[in-house]
């Protein structure tokens, strides 16, 4: 009867997305238990796993898994950071969507869940209905991404997995993440097993610098101080420190498939007041880097999207940065 009653309380789409899969992530037997009694009697197709890096391996290797259910706080690596990885994850399709649940809900927390584009942010102890439908939401969306990655164009693409590749060189820069050979006193070899990028947060990044100093997160910082001077190259395109924030974060936006208002756009920034973002998107908007496109269900709300103006600035800024982090790496 249970799973009749919610069948019959989902629409045709979340019926249809029930042949895709759910990738449930917890350490607790218990509360994967339950969240797979609530999600299968719902129809949803499932698999469960306790390890987040055992997850990262499934979803690298299951097209099927469509949307990943993950606790906020594990061992080892957090849900955070699992998004994280996600993101930085070449599977050569569109990443799952991600919803993540936690009894410790913060407001940083749910800032930075929503930037590393995971889907909801669910409080336990959940309720069944609530948890349903958001599994639902994020799978229709997750099959739009899909049907979205295949008619994007190509240079859009290629946009994309440049911001891609550009991120995982920094992390590799941020993280110790390759197996060295190390020796002890009397000579013999010792293992030093590769650790994965954000397991270990006291880890610091090879650059040239001896492991036991402090230069690795000085040598972060000259990074991306390095790589924001790179902008200077393109000095004739008249772009100030806030107007190509903005452009990173519309890319970073459209990277994780999130729609962008011109009022979230100035907000999410960061780095300017409100107000000045927002003279700047207008400006940016005057000057063809980026899109207006009014919202159908809201005449008082447009959205922003970059434009190719601004694809082909951003694709050769992303390509110099590239061989900037590569040279350091290699």
């Amino acid at each position: 009867m249970r799973r009749l009653r919610y069948f019959w309380a989902l629409s045709h789409t979340e019926i249809d997305a029930m042949q895709e899969t759910v990738l449930l992530l917890d350490d607790d037997e218990t509360m994967l238990g339950i969240v797979e009694g609530i999600l299968s009697g719902a129809g949803f197709e499932c698999v469960t796993c306790n390890d987040p890096l055992r997850a990262i391996d499934l979803i690298a290797s299951r097209p099927d898994i469509l949307v990943v259910l993950s606790d906020l706080l594990m061992p080892g690596v957090n849900g955070l950071q699992l998004a994280d990885r996600l993101n930085a994850l070449d599977v050569g399709r569109s990443r799952p969507r991600m919803l993540l649940l936690t009894a410790h809900p913060t407001l940083e927390a749910a800032v930075d869940a929503l930037r590393l584009g995971v889907r909801d942010f669910l409080v336990k102890p959940v309720r069944a209905p609530e948890l349903i439908e958001a599994v639902g939401r994020a799978l229709s969306l997750a099959r739009e991404d899909r049907a979205a990655s295949a008619s994007r164009p190509p240079q859009v693409e290629h946009l994309m997995r440049q911001a891609e590749e550009l991120a995982g060189r920094l992390r590799n820069l941020a993280y110790v993440t390759e197996t060295q050979e190390a020796k002890e006193p009397g000579g013999a070899p010792t293992t030093v097993h590769k650790v994965p990028p954000r397991a270990r947060p006291a880890a610091r990044p090879q650059v040239g610098k001896a492991p036991d100093d402090d230069g690795g997160t000085l040598a972060v910082l000259e990074t991306i101080e390095r790589l924001r001077r790179l902008r200077a190259r393109y000095e004739h395109h008249k772009l100030d420190d806030t107007a190509w924030d903005l452009l990173l974060e519309l890319l970073r936006a459209e990277r994780l498939r999130q729609r962008m208002s011109v009022s979230g756009l100035a907000i999410s920034a960061g780095t300017a007041s409100a107000t000045t973002s927002l003279r700047r998107v207008n400006e940016l908007v005057a000057r063809g880097y980026i899109e207006r496109i009014p919202d159908p269900k809201d005449a008082r709300r447009d959205f922003v999207a970059l434009t190719s103006k601004s694809q082909e600035l951003l694709g050769e800024y992303l390509s110099q940065a590239i061989s900037y982090v590569s040279a350091l790496t290699a």
